[in-house]
């Protein structure tokens, strides 16, 4: 079971598809890599997830926070290191929902994270925003996955330090071809006839035809990326690189509403529920 876990992380860090900031990654690589040399499996069952309860307060609005790095079906040692299931923001919206909230107040400190599972999640903000306010607030970091489930609330407002943007799509790849020249080693893997996609990923270089067709899959999911948000808002062409910014200039870039303390923020939602 446990080497079966240890492939499916190496598989979802190293070789999917990622909508998430360069420092993000990082954290999410150097916890990887501690897992995987066994320095942190005491901590499993020991520690509860960080996750804040859906809470419904008096003025019928029920406030949901997302906050790390966004995945699906994380374990328990990966939410206690900081990771958010998509899943949980499934529970929360369909709670809210079937309790009668007037409004949404969504929080956000988050990098971003695995694109499986961040359109869906994009798409139940969408659909909650059709029918009651969802007022987005950050006062830290909303960005890339993150920030394409923010673009789907109705409103978008965050602190004058707070980050956001990010829009981008990468696989971390890391060629090691010169460190297995140096060893002495050889791939030479065995697929089917014409399967020159199938080994993609698995040894330490990538063939032209192989870089082309992961390059087809980054391109894709930036698409869909890319579409949510021109669906929501006119972001210009220009905040869609890849790079992140301050509250200023994303507000200059139309990626955000406004600048405001967290009180005037929730009393813009206040309004729009009454």
């Amino acid at each position: 079971m446990k080497h079966r876990r240890n492939a499916h992380l190496i598989e979802a860090i190293f070789h999917k598809p990622w909508f998430i900031t360069s420092s993000g990654y990082a954290a999410v690589r150097r916890l990887a890599e501690a897992k995987l040399r066994g320095e942190k499996d005491d901590w499993e069952g020991m520690m509860q997830s960080a996750r804040e309860p859906m809470e419904i307060d008096g003025n019928g609005i029920a406030h949901i926070e997302i906050c790390g790095t966004l995945s699906k079906n994380v374990s328990p040692l990966e939410a206690c290191c900081g990771a958010y299931d998509y899943e949980w923001l499934e529970e929360d919206i369909e709670n809210a929902m079937e309790a009668g909230v007037r409004g949404i107040w969504l929080e956000i400190n988050s990098p971003g994270g695995a694109c499986e599972g961040c359109a869906e999640g994009a798409d139940l903000i969408a659909e909650a925003a059709r029918k009651i306010p969802v007022v987005v607030y950050s006062d830290g970091t909303c960005a890339s996955a993150a920030y394409n489930l923010a673009v789907s609330g109705t409103k978008l407002f965050g602190s004058q330090s707070s980050t956001w943007g990010s829009i981008g799509t990468i696989i971390p790849w890391t060629d090691e071809s010169a460190m297995w020249a140096e060893e002495g080693m050889e791939w030479s893997p065995i697929t089917n006839t014409g399967g020159v996609l199938k080994g993609a990923g698995m040894g330490p270089s990538l063939t032209a035809a192989q870089r082309a067709s992961l390059q087809q899959y980054v391109d894709d999911a930036f698409a869909q990326f890319r579409t949510n948000v021109l669906r929501n808002r006119a972001v210009p062409a220009e905040a869609m690189t890849g790079g992140a910014y301050l509250a200023p200039r994303a507000l200059e870039y139309k990626l955000i509403d406004g600048i405001l303390t967290e009180s005037a923020a929730y009393e813009k939602l206040v309004a729009l529920v009454k």
